[in-house]
């Protein structure tokens, strides 16, 4: 017994970890093994994100906590891996054996994410059939009763009918839905669906459409799409871009010479005889001589005069003027001939507007201050300081969450007074006026303690209204 013992203490470390004398070139095998330790570190701080997402079901939750312990106890178990691994290559005879054991936890990693990456761990709908539950892509499923749209259910939808056209578009034998929304009056017989991406449009025999609004197409056999956010036909432009779009359709005006029709930019084009301002004419442009000014979006001029989008100004010519701050692009920037002081906008600024000092309050807001005044626009805030003149922090209020990361485009103050664009409010409490956008109910607001001057009261903004929100800052 002495001697066995004694011959056991006088084995290495490799052999007493495997349980038997190992080769050479099972040796280094070992060490490369146990070096791989030196990674867990890193695969310890990615396993933490394994649970960002939100979990969609119990399955999903075993499998992301299986593949995060898979990391996690990866020192502890790789000795007695290798070990038993080892002596089960040499029960089988099978030396090559042993050098697939790092294929172990990889392979139960990845059987993890295989099963939460499957239907199994998907979510369903509430109360969904599940003999007959089918998912068609990524949003849309079906079971014999319901189509469901990311599990909710698709009111007035068809399961025996309904098809996937692609990744945005779907119908059934009497309607046609973009995502979830049911664009009335489409045929489903006729519909062809968009391409993915861009603004290019889909169409049935009777109309054209940008997601799900209809564009009421006047001339159907003459209807082309032009560089992305124009489209044309015999009568009209339209215009597909979303600034245009609102609860009747995308902006369209008569078209002046359909076969000369050209676009300059995302927001301007031309013909031979109109400049169009997105689904606006810009009156009194010279299509010949209209060119944009520095391969800026809204700004252009012709031989006539300077134009700010749709609007001509009354500069005559952009370069003999005075510039100031154009390092920040024409939208930031002043401007001057001399006697006039010209806001980034191109608007004329009051008499007595000193150009030397003048700055925008903030970049994206439409506040400027000199060393005397403050402007909102081109109009005085009267009794406003420079000094003191500050813009309210917006609100962002959603179902969960109150952030105030931005500026107010309309609310700011001096002292005790509260302005609106330009316009003195009366009666504000400065220290408990608060503004913002609710995005559950889709409407702006602004309260104080006293009242409500914008909007109208719901749960979430009287607890903001109460300080009982924490608002996550800049």
């Amino acid at each position: 017994m002495g001697f066995m013992s004694n011959d056991n203490h006088k084995r290495g470390l490799v052999a007493r970890v495997l349980g038997d004398q190992p080769t050479a070139l099972q040796k280094v095998f070992f060490w490369l093994m146990v070096s791989s330790i030196l990674l867990w570190p890193l695969g310890f701080f990615i396993s933490v994100f394994f649970f960002d997402a939100p979990f969609r079901s119990t399955i999903d939750v075993i499998c992301r906590c299986g593949m995060a312990l898979t990391i996690w106890l990866y020192p502890l178990y790789l000795l007695p891996l290798i070990g038993l691994w080892f002596r089960l290559s040499k029960r089988l005879r099978a030396p090559w054996l042993f050098y697939l054991c790092p294929l172990i936890p990889v392979a139960l990693f990845y059987l993890f994410v295989a099963i939460a990456s499957s239907e199994f761990a998907a979510s369903k709908p509430e109360g969904y059939d599940s003999s007959t539950f089918k998912r068609l892509d990524e949003t849309y499923a079906t079971d014999v009763n319901h189509v469901y749209f990311y599990n909710e259910v698709l009111e007035k939808a068809d399961p025996a009918s309904f098809r996937v056209l692609n990744n945005s578009y779907a119908s059934d034998a009497r309607h046609v839905w973009y995502r979830d929304g049911l664009i009335e009056g489409a045929d489903p017989a006729s519909f062809v669906a968009a391409d993915e991406g861009g603004y290019l449009v889909a169409r049935d025999d009777h109309d054209f459409y940008r997601l799900s609004t209809p564009l009421h197409v006047a001339d159907m056999g003459t209807f082309k799409v032009v560089d992305g956010c124009w489209a044309v036909d015999s009568k009209y432009v339209y215009y597909l871009g979303e600034e245009a779009h609102d609860s009747t359709g995308y902006g369209r005006v008569h078209i002046s010479d359909y076969q000369t029709f050209r676009v300059l930019n995302h927001h301007y084009a031309a013909d031979d005889l109109s400049v169009y301002y997105e689904y606006k004419i810009v009156k009194g442009a010279d299509p010949g001589s209209f060119a944009l000014l520095m391969d800026e979006q809204k700004y252009a001029q012709d031989k006539n005069r300077v134009y700010y989008q749709e609007r001509g100004t009354a500069i005559r010519d952009f370069n003999a003027l005075k510039h100031k701050d154009m390092d920040k692009k024409i939208w930031n920037a002043f401007h001057t001939d001399g006697t006039t002081v010209y806001n980034p906008k191109l608007q004329p600024m009051p008499d007595g507007c000193d150009f030397a000092t003048i700055y925008k309050v903030e970049p994206y807001r439409e506040w400027y201050a000199d060393k005397n005044r403050v402007y909102y626009e081109n109009r005085i805030l009267s009794g406003a300081t420079p000094t003191t003149f500050k813009i309210f922090p917006i609100h962002y209020v959603s179902e969960n969450y109150v952030s105030d990361n931005n500026k107010s485009a309309y609310y700011s103050y001096d002292g005790n007074r509260v302005y609106y664009r330009d316009s003195l409010m009366l009666g504000v409490d400065v220290p408990s006026f608060i503004c913002g956008y609710d995005y559950v109910n889709h409407y702006s607001f602004a309260f104080d303690k006293n009242r409500y001057y914008e909007g109208s009261p719901n749960p979430r903004l009287e607890k903001l209204r109460q300080g009982k929100c924490q608002v996550e800052h800049e």
